[in-house]
């Protein structure tokens, strides 16, 4: 039995296994005190900063019309794992739940594919073409079974935004009047309706917005908001 996986055609899915016992291990170990690992990354990683941005060069401050503007959901920014792990069947799922499948179908996949070449051809094929050939099926099979896990995970849904998507929103100006290096209180609506208070102040040097000035927010530098 151990000489089936110490072979060395056999090395990369033996290991493949061992790092799945070895996580199975370690679960269990943290379910007895009261934790758990294969939860880890299920709401992905953190990588939403609240990073700067500056939306004045797509919307042409030369000739800006504030009711030609759309104001932008920004919807294309990133807020979910890329799209190649989508299709994968990362998206929905903790990524070591993904993880102890694809390596558990990967070890089974790549063992029984060497096996039945000893069987067949009298020898087991080349590593490499058998960790090819074992990737196939790996990736079909926790693809479904990622889909499965999806269904009946509970849901976290949040309509909350991080400063950064408030890009190409539009507000009112509620407190002072903003000009340039004054900045205001101006109140921001996203795109799920919850309101932001935000302190701003125009891009343009000679800009002044008064209380009740309609606004939009163009770009963040640090900890400043500038709207046109």
């Amino acid at each position: 039995m151990f000489a089936v996986f110490l072979a060395p055609e056999a090395l990369p899915f033996s290991i493949a296994l061992a790092v799945t016992a070895g996580l199975f291990l370690l679960e269990i170990v943290s379910a007895l005190l009261g934790a758990t690992i294969l939860g880890i990354g299920s709401e992905g990683p953190d990588i939403d900063m609240d990073a700067d941005f500056d939306l004045s060069a797509d919307i042409g401050l030369d000739a800006v019309d504030l009711d030609s503007v759309v104001a932008a959901d920004v919807t294309d920014v990133p807020t979910s794992p890329s799209d190649i792990l989508g299709w994968l069947g990362a998206r929905e799922v903790p990524f070591l739940i993904w993880l102890v499948s694809f390596l558990t179908m990967f070890g089974l996949s790549g063992l029984v594919i060497q096996s039945a070449a000893s069987t067949i051809l009298g020898t087991p094929l080349f590593i490499w073409v058998a960790v090819i050939a074992a990737m196939v099926p790996a990736i079909t099979i926790t693809r479904i079974i990622a889909n499965h896990v999806a269904l009946i995970m509970p849901k976290t849904e949040t309509s909350a935004m991080r400063v950064r998507h408030l890009g190409g929103h539009r507000g009112t100006i509620t407190q002072g009047t903003a000009i340039r290096g004054k900045p205001a209180e101006a109140k921001i609506k996203d795109r799920h309706g919850n309101i932001h208070y935000l302190r701003v102040e125009p891009l343009k040097d000679d800009g002044i917005f008064p209380p009740d000035s309609d606004v939009i927010v163009v770009r963040k530098r640090g900890d400043r908001f500038f709207v046109i």
